[in-house]
């Protein structure tokens, strides 16, 4: 009787621990990240915390996973009486949605002169973490998904996509360039016509505007054809350069033919000569009509 109640006593304390600990495990808060938010590429560290609330000191393992796939795994040990530890591992991510989790694989009592004795927690696994990870092709801590400009080439995801560019690669501003030529073929447009124009009296200067806006319209299809023209003159005038068979006059006249398109279209551009050209035209004509008036 005595013996048998001798040994009941020395496995008293086995017993005990025979039920899943309840004062001790993963801390509230579940997991946590060294840097928040992250991205693909990244790499960041990733936390657990465990505590011991019980009269013993407990050591063991917590296994990360990633999408149930193993992440890496970490030792601990947790001195009695409510303290805590901090276990982690480093984790590249990758872009997608990823379950990150935490769990006690194993962990033992450990006494001073004993043997670790294995014990289970009532509370194995941290509270898991739900992640997707973004690209974030700029650098600027927005992830590709919140993004409008993937690249920070200044031109949004979505006017990149309709013009056929790559939103993720960098490219010169297409739209800020169309516009800076815009502005300048406008600034072109307002040649030295216009700035003569511009310094007429007021009770002039609208009607001579109107005037010249409608004689531009009138012209743009000309110009526009002789610029055509002058555009294969200068291939044509190239080739025969190029050709050891063309003759000098074939050259000579091409050139000349370049010369008078090239004249012309400085002609249509610059309104000013053309009207001058008119004006002398009017002036020769009345001039001959007055002299015959006259000389009846």
């Amino acid at each position: 009787m005595i013996r048998a109640l001798t040994l009941s006593l020395l496995f008293l304390p086995l017993v005990g621990l025979a039920a899943p600990l309840s004062n001790a495990g993963f801390l509230q808060g579940g997991i946590w990240y060294s840097k928040d938010p992250f991205f693909a590429g990244d790499t960041v560290r990733v936390y657990a915390a465990l505590f011991n609330s019980s009269a013993e000191d407990i050591a063991g393992t917590v296994e990360f996973l990633d999408n149930k796939k193993p992440l890496g795994a970490a030792d601990f040990f947790v001195e009695r009486g409510g303290k805590f530890v901090q276990v982690w591992v480093d984790w590249k991510a990758t872009e997608g949605e990823h379950l990150v989790e935490a769990v006690i694989t194993k962990a033992s009592v450990i006494r001073v002169g004993g043997s670790p004795v294995a014990i289970e927690f009532q509370q194995t696994r941290a509270q898991e973490s739900l992640r997707q990870v973004q690209q974030d092709t700029d650098g600027d801590g927005v992830g590709n998904g919140d993004d409008s400009d993937d690249d920070n080439d200044g031109i949004p995801d979505a006017q990149e996509i309709k013009q056929g560019t790559d939103p993720l690669v960098p490219s010169a501003p297409v739209a800020q360039n169309q516009e800076e030529n815009i502005a300048s073929a406008e600034q072109q447009e307002a040649n030295i016509t216009d700035t003569i124009i511009a310094l007429l009296p007021d009770t002039v200067e609208k009607p001579a505007s109107e005037i010249h806006a409608a004689v531009k319209d009138l012209l743009a299809p000309v110009k526009e054809q002789v610029q055509k023209k002058q555009e294969e003159a200068r291939q044509q005038l190239e080739a025969l350069k190029e050709n050891p068979e063309a003759t000098q006059a074939e050259k000579t006249k091409a050139s000349v033919y370049l010369a008078s398109l090239s004249a012309a279209s400085f002609v249509l551009k610059t309104e000013i000569i053309l009207y001058a050209f008119v004006l002398f035209l009017g002036y020769l004509s009345l001039k001959a009509l007055a002299r015959r008036v006259f000389k009846r």
